[in-house]
């Protein structure tokens, strides 16, 4: 290898290369689309975590066009209804379907 500058850039241009391609436009959700449901998954995750009442709790969250789909287990109704509530309150998000479990 005679310059490992020009090595790591070439790799840097594949790996950006092969990014970009898994963020493609598909007809059923854009790239922009997917973008957004991963900042609304990431917002809701984090809210989750810093909410002394639910924070702990094994809440999973998936997110489609705006809709987040929380599923998982909590301890109380009362925990569920916050997710809920937190969910609703980030902005970008349509819909929440609450299927998370009470144990």
């Amino acid at each position: 290898m005679k310059n490992p500058i020009k090595y790591i850039g070439f790799m840097l241009i594949v790996f950006m290369a092969v990014l970009m391609l898994g963020c493609a436009d598909s007809p059923k959700q854009s790239a922009g689309g997917y973008v957004d449901d991963a900042w609304i998954t990431s917002k809701v995750k984090s809210s989750l975590l810093s909410d002394p009442l639910v924070s702990g709790t094994d809440v999973e969250v998936n997110t489609y066009q705006g809709v987040v789909q929380l599923s998982g287990f909590v301890a109380t109704e009362e925990q569920s209804e916050e997710a809920e509530r937190i969910t609703r309150s980030i902005k970008g998000v349509k819909d929440v379907e609450n299927k998370i479990t009470v144990k």
